[in-house]
């Protein structure tokens, strides 16, 4: 046993080479994202220091916390290395791959490409910042085969009209947060290869995804890779998503893992044909007077909205109904409220939103995850005022 060093990780070359050396030295690594605050990184380095890692760890990444207190996922070597297998396998490797690093590398979104990069003898291209801007030049210069971008990253790279993928760019990952079927739309329109994947910190990354060439069925997120197994329930019955696989972590940092033989997601989905569908978190669901809401599925008809931005769905307390849905819109280009009010209407009464508020941004995660306890309180003083409330 060992304690993981920590590394205060931004993206930046010099982290990226810091994280490759360790990795070469299996050195134990604690990844802490350099955007936190001081205080919950000096919180992060107590935590690694007061605990010990097995031998062969490579890293721990920490979750983001947004349900609570983060969690330290330790990811052994062989685990990365069956994550890096699988991930080939599924995309294709070629000698020229070169993949871009626009993601955190403290989270595993970003040390996944790190990893992919190593494996490969190839660094990465780095996008230091992750901005549109960034990401852009990276791309201008035709040396990226591989990218890794979360939804608003692709969705402001479409937002200049004159960008174009490069020639050499054969697949484009997106994930981190649920893409919008209209913004993949889009992209695939203006040319680029995106494959929407599922994963997380305890696979080390990709479960599941859209194999290269191929046309989902609307809403799946992909295939799983080659040798995950993937269990979840039905279209009729989404059920808990439980992942097996060679790329599983070993345990959390200061904490005992609840299930030793699988990954016991706190999402809901279904397979269908081989395809994946994730419709949500577990402890996302809204229960409004006995019914059952996924705020994925209402996000996904107001995001099929034209004008519609982006949506954040969640709960808000209600004497009456126990729950109700509450909606934050951000509105784009060509934005029409009757258009909004007419899908609202289409949906089933229960799951229509009672209280929309129309918003600037909505509030995201590092990894562009949407943080529905800062939705739910930048609705919380709106009820009150019914910015906008259906009727009952």
């Amino acid at each position: 046993m060992s304690h993981a060093a920590p590394l205060v990780a931004g993206l930046d070359p010099r982290a990226v080479d810091a994280i490759a050396r360790a990795l070469a030295a299996r050195t134990p690594l604690g990844l802490v994202h350099d955007r936190l605050p001081a205080d919950e990184r000096a919180a992060l380095a107590a935590r690694l220091a007061a605990a010990t890692v097995p031998a062969d760890t490579a890293a721990v990444v920490f979750t983001s916390g947004s349900t609570g207190r983060p969690k330290g996922v330790v990811l052994a070597h062989a685990a990365a290395a069956a994550a890096v297998a699988a991930s080939a396998r599924h995309l294709g490797a070629r000698a020229d791959d070169r993949w871009l690093l626009a993601l955190p590398p403290a989270h595993v979104s970003g040390l996944g490409v790190i990893l992919r990069s190593v494996a490969a003898g190839t660094p990465p291209l780095v996008a230091a910042g992750g901005d549109r801007a960034s990401v852009a030049a990276a791309l201008a210069g035709d040396e990226v085969t591989l990218a890794s971008l979360v939804p608003t990253q692709l969705a402001a790279l479409l937002d200049d009209p004159g960008w174009r993928p490069p020639p050499r760019l054969r697949a484009v990952l997106v994930g981190g947060a649920a893409a919008a079927p209209a913004l993949v739309a889009r992209a695939r329109a203006r040319g680029v290869p995106v494959l929407t994947t599922y994963g997380m910190s305890e696979t080390c990354g990709q479960v599941a995804t859209c194999p290269p060439g191929a046309t989902p069925p609307p809403g799946a997120v992909g295939r799983p890779l080659p040798g995950v197994t993937v269990a979840a329930g039905t279209r009729a019955a989404p059920a808990t998503i439980v992942v097996r696989t060679a790329a599983a972590f070993t345990g959390y940092l200061d904490e005992p893992r609840p299930d030793p033989d699988a990954v016991v997601t706190t999402d809901l989905g279904f397979l269908e044909d081989g395809w994946l569908f994730v419709v949500g978190r577990r402890d996302d669901v809204i229960i409004t007077g006995g019914e059952k809401v996924h705020p994925a599925a209402v996000e996904a008809a107001l995001l099929a909205v034209p004008g519609v931005a982006a949506a954040g769905v969640v709960a808000v307390a209600d004497p009456r109904w126990g729950q109700r849905v509450a909606a934050a819109i951000v509105p784009g280009p060509g934005f029409a409220r009757a258009a909004l009010d007419a899908a609202v209407a289409a949906l089933a009464p229960h799951a229509r939103p009672r209280v929309i508020a129309l918003v600037d941004a909505l509030p995201r995660g590092p990894t562009g995850k949407l943080d529905r306890e800062a939705v739910r309180a930048l609705l919380g003083p709106r009820t009150a005022t019914a910015v906008s409330a259906c009727g009952e």
